[in-house]
């Protein structure tokens, strides 16, 4: 197993901000001290938004980018973690503690890597494929991306490039709630990845999202008898 390299706190600045969709903001940090940062694919960032606030944060970059981390921010919920990335400015100083979280792909297992995401638990995946596929990775993986509207889609060219340059890596975009012209694939997320996968007992699942889904599931997995210690899991909310 990969050493985790070992938190500390992180001083940046906003180098830039961009709106992906109505809620969803991507936010670049510009890392001053340390000026790069060592951390593994997957892992969070606890941002500093209030004297005795914090908020966990997937980082989204690979960790090839180590001048610069990258936060997916959903801000829909309004409460204090998404006030401060919505009132925040280029320029403006951050402070967080990274790289923190086990949420990390298995490097020693050569089974079928099987992604499934809702909403904003894109973040972590992004990190671990830009990581896994740019390093030579050779397992095969799928992602399976869950959201509601087409108005809440997002990096699809990129994912979309990834599974053309990359034959080993299959995405798979679900919508719950599409519009009558949605061509993509529809309903939820967790029954395609029942559907679509062949051997589940041999493969590693790892879930990020909300609650609902990664119970949901996980039960149809341990269902299908994929053992516990291939199911890696980040609860959103």
């Amino acid at each position: 197993m990969i050493p985790r390299p070992k938190p500390q706190k992180c001083s940046a600045t906003i180098a830039s901000k961009t709106q992906l969709t109505s809620n969803i903001i991507l936010v670049d940090f510009a890392l001053i001290t340390p000026p790069e940062l060592e951390f593994l694919a997957g892992q969070t960032l606890s941002l500093n938004v209030g004297p005795t606030t914090n908020r966990s944060m997937s980082i989204a970059s690979p960790p090839s980018e180590k001048t610069h981390i990258l936060m997916c921010h959903d801000v829909s919920p309004g409460g204090p973690g998404s006030l401060w990335t919505i009132n925040h400015r280029e320029g403006d100083a951050a402070t967080f503690m990274a790289p923190l979280g086990l949420f990390v792909m298995d490097r020693e297992s050569h089974r079928k890597k099987v992604m499934i995401a809702t909403g904003t638990g894109i973040a972590p995946f992004r990190s671990m494929l830009f990581d896994y596929l740019g390093n030579g990775g050779t397992d095969d993986i799928t992602l399976y991306w869950g959201l509601r509207h087409e108005e809440a889609v997002y990096w699809l060219d990129e994912l979309t490039d990834l599974s053309l340059k990359y034959p080993n890596f299959r995405f798979v975009l679900t919508l719950s709630k599409p519009s009558p012209t949605w061509q993509g694939a529809k309903g939820r997320v967790t029954d395609h990845v029942v559907q679509e996968e062949s051997h589940l007992s041999g493969s590693d699942f790892y879930l990020c999202g909300n609650q609902e889904m990664i119970k949901d599931m996980e039960s149809q997995l341990m269902h299908h008898q994929v053992p516990a210690d291939q199911i890696y899991k980040e609860l959103y909310f």
